[in-house]
């Protein structure tokens, strides 16, 4: 019996890290296709561009954006849902391989759980979303999805890594985990953007005209349980509070830069091991800051703002990379 227990085993870990890459795929489908429904159900692209922007019905029951009514066709709807739920039975079925490997060195229990975790509150945050006047609901969607992405994109890699005799370069750790975490919050500050239907703003560069910074309502640009108020005719009212906001958006992505170049500069010339995801985080770097120019060069095109919001996406998994590099297995 003791002879087959290897080969179980190389069987299970081969499943595990199937589910796991999958997973991956499917969760960055659903951060782009979601991108896209929340974009479009703003107005990004709408006909009438830029009196459709921000239009929503303001009715208590079925409230919807009536820009995303002419814009979001049913299919794109349909396969959100669809993709979401074949993730939570792959979500599911991680977290019984991952309790089935506990034993196993470096495996996880607690992060594929959260990713449980994430996928049940996203779920029902999808199925009973009150309101578009509630950012924070849109703000947990974005934050989510990012959140079990970069989750199972450190499963995977943990997974596949097999360089067990390698010792990290520790000093740099701390800064890669900073690195993660000044990511996460650009990626928050872009989605309150778009939480407060506050686009449009901004749009000179690189900063608003004439704008009053000291008699701006900041503490209400940033009160998560703020409703945002709206006009009879489902016009929401952005007023100053939606220019500190995108110019806060605009200040984080100027510090996340200069940051996220000297770490990819730093992973550049601490050795082969880091050279790939230095290059790639200098990359996706700096295609993301030419995507938010472009963006509002152009008028914020809906194609340019989706991919704006993938490839935040993917420079948050080179950071997340760049750390599972630096951090040993145990």
């Amino acid at each position: 019996m003791t002879t087959h227990a290897p080969h179980r085993q190389a069987s299970g870990s081969g499943l595990y890290t199937l589910l796991v890459f999958v997973s991956i795929m499917l969760v960055l489908i659903v951060v782009i296709l979601s991108a896209w429904l929340r974009l479009s159900g703003s107005g990004l692209g709408c006909t009438e561009w830029p009196s459709c922007y921000a239009l929503i019905k303001t009715e208590i029951s079925g409230a919807e954006s009536l820009a995303a009514a002419h814009l979001v066709p049913p299919w794109a709807t349909l396969t959100h849902r669809l993709v979401a739920s074949a993730l939570g039975v792959l979500v599911l079925g991680i977290v019984v391989a991952a309790w089935r490997r506990r034993r196993q060195p470096g495996q996880s229990v607690l992060i594929p759980l959260a990713v449980l975790g994430l996928t049940v509150f996203l779920s029902v945050l999808g199925y009973k979303t009150p309101s578009p006047l509630l950012p924070w609901v849109t703000l947990s969607n974005l934050l989510g999805g990012m959140a079990m992405l970069a989750m199972l994109w450190w499963l995977g890699q943990r997974s596949v890594s097999t360089q067990t005799g390698v010792t990290p370069r520790h000093e740099l750790r701390p800064w890669a985990l900073l690195g993660i975490f000044v990511v996460f919050f650009q990626i928050a500050l872009g989605g309150w953007v778009s939480a407060n239907f506050a686009a449009l703003a901004c749009t000179d560069l690189p900063g608003c005209a004439a704008y009053p910074w000291t008699d701006g309502p900041w503490r209400e640009s940033f009160n998560l349980a703020r409703v945002l108020p709206a006009t009879d005719a489902g016009a929401v009212i952005t007023g100053d509070t939606g220019k500190i906001i995108h110019l806060a958006h605009r200040a984080g992505a100027v510090l996340t830069f200069l940051y996220m170049a000297w770490l990819g500069w730093r992973a550049l010339g601490s050795g082969s091991r880091y050279r790939s995801t230095g290059i790639a985080m200098l990359v996706f770097l700096a295609l993301q800051i030419s995507l938010g120019i472009g963006a509002i060069a152009t008028s914020l095109p809906l194609s340019l703002v989706t991919a704006h919001n993938a490839v935040a996406a993917l420079l948050l998994l080179s950071v997340v990379n760049l750390y599972h590099l630096l951090t040993p297995r145990t």
